[in-house]
């Protein structure tokens, strides 16, 4: 792989990442800036008609991530890859097209109040917002074949689609006041997840050498890969989480072969232990929340995670490695390291946690 011709290698720790084992030490994911003098740095657009483009065009897309792998030093197990962001719970968009975008993200209006007439329907043939999604990803994987990965688009959380299609503070009323409704409404949701999903993943299967990866995380999986989430969770009880999201989350993780858990902040505590009793979940992404404490002050969530036989992929400051890596299991470990400022320091913080698994 022209980016990482390492690959094999990084491909065999992933592997048994997916199984909780090591090869020489646990996954460690280290990028760095091959001149710190002049690093990538992410310059997007400001009006809503090019935001659209710097975030669909497939030529935009390509020209901007070819210029970070160029300048990026993909240290340890990092991955040159793509990300085809279009909106997070992006799937709703193909029941409701009602898109703004901003330099940082992309989210849907409201688009109905009115659970019975809404249409939930979704013909994957003929749905241009979910075309053009699905050729812009096979555009990008050809382009990439043998020289970077190419991800699946930001298509997760059922719930956290519906409830910006809803409107967030109405859907959690409606939780209350029409529980019935929601849960239909969820499972419809769930529905074009899963429909799309085959068409998404055929699409990256040849970049990804049989397999896919999740372009935010940076974890390949030699099957279908893509995260869980509720964010909206951190709004209802433990009780609501089980009558509502447990089902979402069942089913969409019985479609993958590889799951993970987008655990966003320690509000979300309270839930670990159902999120830990579904088996297909392989793996728990642990969320560093700017203002929350840090991760090593939760060792024993952590360990209970291991003990329950899920991995765990978390984004870590250097100084942070240490402490994390006497306190929990480097087996089914992954560190995504965010701060190495040269390819030397990305070395050396490799050797470190090889010496040290």
């Amino acid at each position: 792989m022209l980016y990482k011709q390492d690959w094999e290698t990084v491909k065999k720790r992933f592997e048994l990442l997916w199984q909780n084992e090591i090869l020489d030490r646990c996954c460690v994911s280290v990028p760095a800036p091959l001149d710190k003098n002049n690093p990538y740095i992410e310059t997007p657009p400001t009006t809503q008609e090019e935001l659209k483009k710097w975030y669909t065009d497939p030529e935009w897309i390509l020209k901007r991530n070819e210029e970070r792998f160029q300048k990026t030093y993909f240290g340890g197990d990092a991955l040159p890859c793509i990300f085809p962001y279009f909106g997070t719970g992006g799937h709703g968009k193909y029941l409701s097209n009602t898109v703004q975008y901003s330099p940082d993200t992309i989210w849907m209006s409201p688009a109905f109040e009115d659970y019975d007439t809404f249409d939930f329907s979704f013909q994957k043939n003929n749905n241009d917002v979910f075309r053009q999604e699905v050729n812009t990803i096979a555009l990008l994987a050809k382009e990439g074949q043998d020289r970077f990965f190419v991800g699946s688009p930001d298509n997760c959380g059922s719930y956290d689609a519906l409830a910006q299609l809803r409107g967030e503070s109405d859907l959690l009323f409606d939780m209350m006041d029409k529980p019935d409704k929601v849960k239909h409404a969820a499972m419809r949701v769930v529905d074009v997840l899963l429909e799309s999903g085959d068409a998404l993943f055929e699409a990256i299967q040849q970049n990804n050498y049989g397999g896919s990866i999740h372009g935010g995380y940076g974890t390949w999986a030699p099957g279908r890969h893509w995260q869980l989430q509720c964010d909206i969770s951190v709004m209802i009880s433990p009780e609501m989480f089980r009558e509502f999201i447990m089902e979402e989350l069942r089913r969409t993780a019985e479609y993958l072969d590889f799951a993970i858990y987008h655990m966003d902040g320690i509000e979300q505590i309270r839930f670990l232990d159902d999120i830990l009793s579904i088996k297909e979940i392989n793996m728990i992404q642990w969320v560093q929340v700017t203002g929350q404490p840090p991760a090593i002050q939760f060792v024993p969530e952590l360990k209970k995670i291991q003990a329950a036989g899920k991995g765990i992929v978390i984004e870590v400051y250097k100084n942070q490695i240490k402490d994390l890596m006497e306190a929990i299991s480097p087996k089914g470990l992954y560190l995504r390291v965010i701060d190495a400022a040269t390819p030397e320091e990305a070395d050396d913080i490799v050797r470190f946690v090889q010496q040290n698994t």
